[in-house]
């Protein structure tokens, strides 16, 4: 007969009989021997979490879930990409509490260099060391072996912190839990071994219970570590409820437009509030509240919960440094310097800084040229106008010439694109540009208005000599100049020099003078101004705006935008920045940045409001003389020919002397 199997019987629970006091204190006994509960890090930070002083810290709301996240099982990955003032350094450090309180591991900590790294254990982690919860389970006794300063080591797990900028600190070591602090700031490569933000996550790869994070500043667009560890995990922004219509959304600083912070008077804010999607004002004592029934939502769930990544920036923060007055005091003080506005884009707004080099969209300058002003007519506001010429042989010939006009707090615009056709070695081509920039322009006030000096490029190399004949003949009018593409020209304008010239086949030494151009500079100046918003409600137009006529054509604009600054990877792991073009044609932006160099060697950027005032007045002879008396007409000024320099002195030859 086939056996059969016994019967399954459930296990019977463990009963205690006897008095009451009896079966306490036997379950007393037994509950010493089950798992120690494990709160959550928002929970253990409420109850337990420090400031350097040792008074207990609040945590705002929008920190607990970021806290709670560090010990989700589910969570294999975290990423926060912050700005200041926002209090991820405090979760860290409950973090490595909590570890040891309640969860030992082999913890790694990254700081971009070694004396951060140092500066973060007696600054940061020591205190938290000396944490009574800490203190319950683990003694760190000074000069103890298990008491170093970039490594601590308690019971059933380590601390240790590394600085990212040395290879040997990638070396030999195992953890379970791997943390960058402020991976933008690591090195580009470890000398060969590669990026030192993926060297440091291989250091956990063979842990069981692994877990990696990453919080930091970004710095530079398409070079930012926590961007791309941002876009590759949940992407979870903050959204907190209006409280007068209830909508559910991001704050952002805004342009002044939409939603955003707002501030009054605009110079000098003593006030400021934030407008909503739906137009309602906000005033700051209404932050807390909104932060406490905020919530986090992910716009890349695909990656919740094992890759989590938060954006967060100083407007949800309620440290006072971090109120909206303040940070639009701020802004007001850096908007007009590039490298401070670049650090409040950074540390404030949590956002990566593009450069503004980077071209802008040729559509939106399009779209806004000025209706009141035509092509061809230099406005009441004009006080210089300046040619800039570029030669091009293909296509039977051409000469593109573009006329600037420049005026007080770095503004300027542009007046006409005046094409000259015909073959570069022809001398009926250059008599057709003498023709043009002899001209004169009627401004929209009614001056008269000549050419200052006319830029020519001479750098291509195919119509060098004849750019140096034409610029030989107009001594002190026209200057050839020459680009310099590197970055690392800080002038816009340098000393001339003196080049040799052929002329009709007889070379002459020292023929022109050649000036070199620094358009990396003026272009990333160009561009800057460029993305300039035209105002609204009759506001002011800020300095160095860039006006465009109604009628200037989308292909000239195109070619105003033609390039764009890229940031190369070399090979030993750093990076530079050229300037590449996206279309074939870029003279506009050319001759727009040989303009603004000529304008800036005369001295523009030094002429008083004075000196602007004499240049904007009509001149006597152009005034309408009035009815009264019979006065005769002033005669008209002939015009004066500029003076031809003296030829240059032979350099002294000592052995040419009668006294030997």
């Amino acid at each position: 007969m086939p056996k059969r199997p016994p019967k399954k019987t459930e296990p019977q629970a463990l009963q205690i009989r006897g008095d009451d006091a009896v079966l306490a204190a036997v379950r007393e006994w037994l509950a010493m021997f089950a798992p120690r509960p494990k709160p959550k890090l928002s929970e253990f930070m409420l109850e337990h979490a420090c400031d350097d002083t040792g008074a207990s810290i609040t945590p705002f709301p929008f920190q607990l879930e970021m806290a709670d996240a560090f010990t989700d099982p589910e969570t294999a990955q975290l990423s926060c990409r912050k700005s200041s003032r926002i209090g991820y350094s405090t979760i860290l450090q409950s973090f490595m509490a909590y570890r040891i309180r309640y969860d030992p591991a082999r913890s790694l900590i990254y700081q971009p260099t070694i004396d951060d790294a140092e500066k973060y254990s007696r600054d940061d982690l020591e205190p938290v060391l000396q944490w009574d919860i800490v203190r319950e389970v683990a003694t760190f006794k000074p000069r103890h072996a298990d008491n170093q300063i970039r490594a601590k080591r308690y019971k059933g797990g380590w601390i240790q912190i590394k600085g990212a900028n040395s290879p040997k600190e990638f070396r030999r070591v195992t953890a379970d839990d791997v943390f960058l602090e402020e991976c933008d700031g690591y090195p580009w490569a470890t000398k060969e071994e590669g990026d030192p933000a993926r060297l440091a996550y291989k250091r956990n790869l063979t842990s069981p219970r692994r877990f990696s994070a990453a919080g930091s500043t970004p710095k530079v667009k398409g070079f930012s570590r926590i961007d791309l560890l941002f876009e590759q995990g949940s992407q979870e922004f903050r959204y907190v409820p209006c409280p007068h219509c209830g909508e559910m959304q991001q704050l952002v600083f805004g342009d002044g437009t939409g939603a955003g912070i707002r501030w009054e008077p605009k110079e000098n804010p003593t006030r400021a509030w934030y407008r909503c999607v739906n137009g309602c004002d906000i005033d700051e004592a209404d932050k807390a509240a909104m932060d406490e029934a905020g919530e986090w939502r992910a716009h890349n769930p695909a990656a919740f919960p094992r890759h989590r990544s938060f954006h967060i920036w100083a407007a949800y923060s309620q440290h006072p440094g971090a109120a909206w007055l303040e940070i639009a005091r701020e802004f007001m003080e850096v908007r007009k310097d590039p490298n401070l506005l670049r650090t409040f884009v950074n540390q404030v707004l949590g956002e990566a800084w593009a450069e503004r080099g980077e071209a802008p969209e040729w559509q939106r300058l399009y779209d806004r040229r000025e209706k009141a002003m035509r092509l061809g007519t230099p406005s009441a506001k004009a006080g210089l106008l300046v040619g800039a010429a570029d030669v091009q042989r293909g296509g039977g010939g051409r000469i593109d010439l573009d006329i600037w006009a420049f005026g007080q707090n770095g503004r300027r615009e542009f007046v006409e694109r005046i094409e000259v056709f015909g073959s570069i070695s022809d001398k009926a081509t250059w008599a057709k540009l003498d023709a043009e920039v002899s001209r004169t322009w009627t401004s929209e006030d009614g001056r008269i208005m000549r050419l200052a000096r006319v830029a020519i490029d001479s750098g291509d190399g195919e119509n060098t000599m004849e750019v140096y004949a034409w610029a030989r003949r107009h001594p002190g009018f026209v200057m050839a100049v020459k680009g310099r593409h590197m970055i690392t020209a800080n002038q816009p304008i340098g000393s001339p020099t003196w080049q040799d010239v052929t002329v009709n086949g007889r070379k002459m030494k020292r023929g022109v003078r050649l000036w070199n151009i620094g358009t990396s500079m003026l272009k990333l100046e160009l561009f800057g101004d460029l993305e300039k918003e035209k105002p609204v409600d009759g506001e002011e137009y800020p300095d160095g705006y860039v006006y465009l006529p109604d009628g200037t054509t989308d292909e000239w604009i195109k070619q105003l935008v033609a390039e764009e600054l890229r940031i190369i990877r070399q090979r030993n792991g750093g990076f530079r920045r050229e300037w590449h073009k996206n279309r074939d044609r870029n003279e506009a932006l050319d001759n727009a940045v040989y303009a603004r160099a000529v304008a800036f060697s005369l001295g523009v950027d030094r002429w008083t409001p004075a000196q602007w005032a004499l240049l904007l007045e009509k001149p006597a002879e152009e005034r309408v003389a009035k009815p009264a008396g019979k006065k005769a007409a002033p005669a008209k000024l002939a015009p004066v020919a500029p003076k031809k320099p003296p030829p240059p002195k032979p350099p002294s030859n000592w052995m040419n002397r009668r006294r030997r």
